[in-house]
């Protein structure tokens, strides 16, 4: 009965952990390639699109994930400078966005964006 449990517990504890290496590292940011898939999988859920779109979109994507990584990697700017870099290539990837969907699809998108902003915490700059 001791052995049992002993090897109950040594079960739990590997299923754990190999389930801990599978996710990334806290600080440890997915490859654009992988941002970019995560985003379709999710307007595809909200939006229904079309394989075009999200062929096209997907592309779309992955240069707007690079351009993300770069920016994080580069040392030399304020954490403000990116922040305010940040927010004009999510405007552009909104942008090119809205420009492959249908009216009803940007509909759907500016309620979905909207509710993403209603979500985010609110920073306090004292």
């Amino acid at each position: 009965m001791k052995n049992l449990f002993l090897t109950a517990i040594a079960l739990c504890l590997g299923i754990t952990l190999s389930m801990a290496q599978d996710r990334p590292q806290r600080g440890e940011m997915p490859s654009p390639e992988e941002r970019a898939k995560k985003m379709i999988e999710h307007l595809d859920k909200e939006l229904k699109l079309t394989q075009e779109q999200k062929d096209s979109i997907t592309v779309w994507n992955v240069g707007f994930a690079k351009e993300q990584q770069e920016l994080f990697k580069n040392e030399s700017e304020s954490r403000e400078e990116k922040m305010e870099k940040m927010k004009t290539i999510r405007e552009a990837q909104s942008t090119k966005i809205k420009s492959i969907l249908t009216p009803e699809q940007i509909t759907k998108y500016e309620e979905m964006s909207k509710r993403m902003q209603e979500r985010k915490p609110v920073k306090n700059n004292n």
